[in-house]
């Protein structure tokens, strides 16, 4: 013997009525909206009495057939969602879902639609930019070498912790000026006044010219200097990589 509803068919018409949803269905109603077994309940006696919920957001809007029948004509998930009359980018999971629930072949379903292709930067990478990329150079150099790279957590004189044999101290610097046909690299901190690093303070530089060579100079060999001419450091350059 079927209960009876502990709300009329006239309330329940109303409440299909004024909602955009079964959640909504059952708040009005006075019903708790996250028990799925009263919003079945509450369905299955709209769906008895014919009641329409066609204008509530969030639900299938295709049959099972019509989604069989689209997904065999198109070419795409996005014709697929246009052929159903969908809009937006976010049905294909969705439309997905629902057809490998039904065993559809969806083998010739393009995950998305071919890409144009991101356009190549006009202007590409420039010199100025060199003393920000300073650091992120320095320390790709020593993962490819296989050494581990870290940043200082907190502001201190060093810009990378190198650990080999054991923990190096890296200060990273960069040289985009040319004089006496000589890449220039200043060593010191900038401020109000130039500040040279201290041994206690950094164990290596690390410099980048502006033709990309690399060199790593003991800060004993440089000690005291703010700026340095790096045709008189060649033995320090590091090898390029090699493929």
């Amino acid at each position: 013997m079927s209960r009876t509803p502990p709300y009329s068919d006239n309330a329940l018409a109303v409440a299909i009525t004024q909602s955009h949803s079964w959640r909504g269905v059952l708040r009005t109603l006075g019903f708790s909206a996250t028990s799925g077994s009263t919003i079945r309940a509450v369905r299955q006696r709209a769906d008895a009495l014919h009641l329409d919920h066609s204008h509530f957001t969030g639900q299938r809007r295709w049959t099972d057939e019509e989604l069989a029948a689209a997904v065999q004509a198109s070419d795409s998930w996005a014709q697929v969602a246009d052929a159903l009359g969908l809009r937006g980018g976010s049905w294909q999971a969705t439309l997905r879902a629902h057809a490998i629930r039904l065993s559809l072949d969806i083998g010739h379903l393009q995950s998305r639609e071919p890409a144009a292709g991101m356009p190549v930067p006009v202007s590409g990478p420039a010199l100025s930019h060199l003393p920000r990329a300073g650091s992120m150079l320095a320390a790709a150099w020593f993962s490819l070498c296989g050494y581990d790279v870290s940043w200082p957590l907190e502001p201190c004189r060093y810009d990378l912790l190198v650990v080999a044999d054991k923990p190096m101290r890296i200060q990273v610097k960069t040289g985009t000026v040319r004089a006496n046909n000589s890449w220039v690299a200043w060593l010191s901190s900038t401020g109000t006044v130039r500040r040279i690093y201290d041994p206690d303070e950094i164990d290596y530089f690390f410099v980048i010219d502006g033709s990309l060579d690399h060199y790593l100079i003991p800060v004993a060999i440089v000690g005291g200097f703010h700026v340095i001419h790096l045709s008189a450091y060649v033995q320090y350059r590091l090898p390029h990589l090699k493929g």
